[in-house]
Order: structure tokens, then sequence, then C-alpha cells
């Protein structure tokens, strides 16, 4: 399968190794914005469900599918409890207690083999090697979660997804989550490959090229090149009624969301796109400790799709409140004229003026250190999260289009 021999190419270029900081699949992108973000979105569920299991007695069983090198387990282990006090030793939603089962399902054998030797040797984790679309979930106990994330629903048709949620819907517990994503059909990334033709353009010819940082063609032209579903609200919609039209109303969507609507992989390839701005590559550089990062770089000059009208929108909002936050923290620093007001500051923006005024604030009272690259600049790369988190729609224009259900028995 071309799909396997492309995974095994980034997996050998030794990309794929943990952890990383500004290059890598575990870049600090991935990890302080990206695997957040998911949490963030997933929070609110795992807690009401990890409530319900305490009062049971029981322990979270997990089921991912797509696991790769076991991403899924460290994910659901790291999200923090928002109520959590500083004085408490654990202060994650999934404590160690929690965790009643974890499997990994994975058809790649050298992602498995990685999996399990950072992950094989702990209580109740197991991996197998299967395609996940033929493994029956029927053979299992009943999950609490049930995990598909970072494209991983983008290697099925629609059949098969619906296929799958409706064996998931059929077989998990009253109250069970399950968090998917697909690449997003209007992610800036691939803005090329925009249409509202979605009966006959519902994939791409996707290349991991951004496992090599310098961007050469040739290089390029040597990798293995797939076909990827790209997704958008209308047709994940699509998808939740079908799957709804075969298990009934046992299945409930409760979020659609964008997810790195400015910072994919591609961004810095600008391989599908060639507006794009190596802006991942420049939050990476904010999220770094000790790494002094050029503001202007980081303002966004985004160029509209024609006849995109809703999408265009939300990125010229985006943009628009992006640039404003950067430019306005940059003349905090440099103790100049902050820019003038926006005809509209939505409350997210505002919200984060005052974060990055407190913090700059802060900064200039030490008196030792770095302040702007060890305080300043990181903060600012988790307002700019907070932000695209607050003024996204779930329309599909991130990097992924994340979709949360609930089963109701």
């Amino acid at each position: 399968m071309t799909e396997i021999a492309a995974y095994n190419e980034a997996f050998k270029s030794g990309q794929y190794q943990k952890p990383e900081g500004l290059l890598g699949k575990y870049d600090n992108v991935r990890r302080f914005w990206e695997d957040e973000v998911l949490g963030l979105y997933l929070r609110p569920y795992l807690k009401h469900l990890v409530a319900r299991r305490k009062e049971s007695g029981g322990g979270i069983r997990v089921l991912d599918l797509g696991c790769g090198s076991g991403d899924g387990l460290e994910f659901i282990t790291s999200i923090s409890d928002s109520s959590s006090l500083l004085s408490e030793h654990n202060t994650k939603v999934i404590g160690p207690d929690m965790l009643g089962a974890y499997k990994g399902i994975d058809i790649n054998a050298a992602m498995l083999e990685q999996a399990q030797s950072m992950y094989g040797s702990r209580p109740n984790v197991t991996f197998v090697q299967s395609s996940f679309n033929d493994y029956d979930v029927f053979n299992e106990e009943p999950c609490e979660l049930y995990l598909a994330n970072y494209g991983t629903l983008s290697h099925n048709t629609d059949q098969q997804t619906v296929g799958l949620l409706s064996n998931i819907a059929r077989h998990g517990k009253d109250g069970a989550i399950i968090m998917l994503d697909w690449l997003g059909r209007f992610s800036y990334e691939w803005q090329t490959l925009w249409t509202m033709d979605f009966e006959h353009n519902q994939w791409m010819d996707y290349v991991i090229s951004y496992i090599y940082s310098d961007g050469k063609d040739e290089k390029h032209q040597e990798l293995a090149h797939f076909p990827l579903r790209i997704m958008g609200r209308k047709e994940a919609l699509q998808i939740y009624r079908q799957v709804r039209r075969n298990v009934g109303d046992v299945i409930t969507l409760r979020k659609l969301a964008d997810r790195s609507s400015l910072v994919g992989r591609h961004m810095d390839t600008a391989q599908y796109n060639v507006h794009c701005q190596p802006l991942r590559r420049l939050v990476n550089s904010l999220f770094e400790p000790n790494q002094c990062t050029n503001l202007d770089a980081v303002l966004v000059n985004y160029v509209p799709g024609d006849g995109f009208a809703e999408v265009n929108a939300y990125y010229h909002r985006l943009a628009g409140c992006w640039n404003y936050l950067v430019t306005y923290t940059r003349a905090l620093f440099e103790e100049s004229k902050p820019p003038e007001a926006m005809p509209e500051m939505p409350l997210p923006l505002r919200k984060s003026l005052g974060a990055m005024k407190r913090v700059v604030r802060t900064a200039s009272g030490m008196k030792t250190g770095a302040p702007r690259t060890s305080l300043v600049e990181p903060q600012l790369a988790y307002c700019l999260r907070e932000l695209e988190m607050a003024l996204q729609k779930g329309l599909g224009c991130g990097h992924g289009l994340v979709a949360i259900f609930e089963i109701v028995k």
C-alpha cells in the first residue's frame, strides 16, 4: 500500500522521534498547539465521562483506531483538569488509576514497534496490527472512549466511515465518546484544491514532504503520494445523518471544530498553495525557549480564494485579529504607539490583548534571563492559539476537522 510506504519513509527520516522542538513530527506546534487544542475540545466531555465512571467504580477503556506510535495514549493521559489546584500532585483528567485499558490498532508494523517500545510495558496497554476497518470491535468489551485522530479517517471512503461509526455506536456504552478527524477541505494549505463540487472532488494527492526542512523539490518528487479524503462541514454532517439512519438516535454529534487553520504542516512547504507563509516554523520559534522570532514575519498576508465568501470571511477575520495581536504585542514590548483599534474587536481578541499587556508588564520587571524569548513570545503563541479556537467555525478551514460524538442509550 502506498500509504504504508509513505509513512515508512517518514519514519525512516528520523523526524518521527520524540521529542522535537523546531522540526519533526513532534515539533512545538504539535505539542503545545495541536495536542492541547484537541485536549481542550475533548476535556469537558471527558471530565463528564470520568465522573460517571468514578461513580460506578470503573476505569476508562480506550480503543485507538489508527494509533500509529501510540500517540493517543499520551494524548488522553496528558489532558489537564482545569479545576485542579496547584497543590495537587495529579492534575490530569485521566489519572493512572482511571485508565482501565488502552488498545491501539494500526496496520503499520514500524509504527507499532515504536509504540511497543515506548508504552508496551505499561499495564493494560496493548497494540494490535490490523486495518481498523477490518478490526471487529464486537470482540472487545465495550469502551468508553474511541479515538481516530490526526486525519485517520481521511484514509477511509465515506462508506467505510459510516460503517465504522455505525458499529462503534452499536458497540459502545451509554455515555461513550468518539473523537475523530479528517483533513479539512478548506485548509489554506491547499487552497488550489478548494471546490464546491463535493461529489467529484473528495480526495487530494498527499505527500508527507514536511519531514524535510530544506524544502527541495527534488526530494519531494521522490516521496510516495497517496489519496486522502478532505472534508468540509456539510460533508461531515451528511456522514452523521447516514450513521443516524443506520443506528437511530443512539449517536449524537456534540462538536465539529477546525484545528490548525494557519499553522498546518504544509504551510511551510507551500506545496499546494504558493501564497502560504512558513507560519508553522515561526510559531515553533515563538514557543522555543531562548529563540528570538521576527514578529514582522509572523504577520499573515491572507490571499482569498475566488468564490468562497464564507471561508474567506473566516480567514480574513482570523488573520485580522492575529495581525492586530502580533502588532500590539510588539508595540508593548518596544514601548511604541499601539495600532489603531480595529472596526470590530471580538471578545477573544480583547482578552488576548489584556493577557499580553499583563505578560509584557511582568517581563519588563525581570532583571535576569531573557523575558522576551522565555515569557512574552511563548505567551503570544498561546494567545494566537486561543484566537483560532474562539473564532473557528468548524467549516473544514483547518488542517484538521475535528468531530466529537456521544453514544446515548
